[in-house]
């Protein structure tokens, strides 16, 4: 089966189901936690913190859109393209906003990765020829846990026989030493928000100059193995956005070592539909097809700007300042899901979804843009989050 766990989409767990015996090798942690938890803390299907039917928290829910003066619709970074692409229906016929988690973090690099403004490979190119990989404010171990040892350390490739004991060489950025430096040969700490100057440090050594910051003999020999790489890659996650004033620098920094740019991130895929149709991958008012920053889910809050959000599997809740969380509680706020959280507890209303990939099928796109084909596994009462929108849909 495919795993939808996370932006690996790893093809090659075993699941087995013998009376009602569930068992699941090659996963990760999170991988077997997602499939487990089909029968573990399920949402409930409830209108003001009251147990409801399905068919009456829908229907709800259709009346709030109906009534409403303006819109949001949230999340979606766990969901399957089919219903990725039916909330974009939906928000067409509502003149919703749009918005995903890439708002909060990571969305600038995502547009540049999208947009072509650096070179890309795919996870297949990074297993046979990646002889230097560099992990810069990520940490895959703990949030892609067999990146690793799928793809880009362990594994032995067409072009890398001798794998990570000689043919690569692994170099971790961090604000604090993760699971992943932990494992890589070199670890340069960075303070956050201070990333700028280690791109300059860098552009230094490439340059034949000494760097003016930090451990010049870790950043020179850094730099020689950058210098040295045949197929150099950065994974990039979002602890470069405390430096997004200076992304084009990094942009600039990535261009000119000749590396490939990876962000390790979940909801790349939702960004590369809306991409694909609107040229902007977050925070679009689909009453008019624009993007402004006033349309993320923060400032939306924040300013009091919305009297309704359709959130989908998404706990945004749990990253917000509190004081813009509990806003949820002031609004028509509606909950997708399969599972019970935080922002589940805020909402108005809750409407218990299937766990995809795992109840119920669908596509979705691996963090390198591959797309695969997941297939239910197990037998489930709840509807899909594509059928759940689409019913939502077909009320308007």
């Amino acid at each position: 089966m495919i795993c939808l766990g996370c932006s690996c989409l790893c093809d090659d767990l075993e699941f087995k189901n013998e009376e009602n015996k569930i068992t699941v090798g090659n996963a990760c942690l999170k991988g077997f936690k997602r499939i487990d938890a089909f029968n573990k803390n399920r949402l409930i299907s409830s209108i003001n913190k009251k147990e409801a039917s399905i068919d009456d928290a829908i229907n709800k829910t259709i009346e709030i859109l109906k009534n409403s003066k303006k819109s949001a619709i949230f999340g979606l970074e766990n969901s399957v393209l089919e219903a990725q692409n039916e909330s974009i229906k939906l928000g067409e016929k509502t003149g919703s906003i749009i918005d995903n988690f890439s708002s909060v973090y990571g969305g600038y690099l995502i547009n540049r990765f999208l947009d072509g403004s650096v070179n890309t490979c795919t996870l297949d190119d990074v297993r046979d020829n990646c002889d230097v990989s560099i992990y810069w404010g990520c940490d895959p171990m703990s949030t892609h846990p067999r990146l690793m040892s799928k793809f880009s350390y362990y594994p032995r490739g067409k072009n890398r026989q001798r794998g990570w004991e000689e043919d690569r060489y692994t170099i971790a950025i961090d604000a604090r030493k993760s699971l992943t430096a932990n494992i890589t040969k070199k670890f340069i700490k960075v303070s956050p928000g201070r990333d700028f100057e280690l791109f300059k440090a860098f552009k230094d050594v490439l340059s034949g100059k000494l760097p003016k910051i930090g451990d010049k003999k870790l950043l020179m020999n850094v730099g020689t193995s950058i210098k040295k790489a045949k197929y150099g890659v950065v994974f990039v996650g979002d602890g470069l956005d405390y430096s997004m004033g200076y992304m084009n620098d990094f942009i600039d920094l990535i261009n000119d070592i000749g590396f490939k740019l990876q962000p390790v991130m979940d909801c790349i895929g939702f960004n590369k539909l809306l991409f694909e149709r609107f040229r902007y991958i977050n925070s679009i008012d689909l009453e008019d097809k624009s993007y402004a920053k006033d349309n993320s889910i923060f400032n939306l809050l924040k300013g009091d700007d919305i009297d309704s959000i359709l959130i989908v599997e998404s706990d945004i809740a749990s990253y917000l300042p509190h004081k813009i969380a509990k806003k949820l509680k002031d609004i028509n706020s509606i909950y997708i899901g399969p599972h019970s959280n935080l922002t589940a507890y805020l909402s108005r209303i809750n409407i218990p979804s299937s766990i995809s990939g795992v109840e119920s099928g669908g596509n979705a796109y691996r963090m390198d843009l591959k797309e695969e084909t997941a297939e239910k596994v197990i037998d489930s009462e709840f509807l899909s989050q594509y059928e759940i929108l689409s019913r939502i849909g077909e009320g308007l």
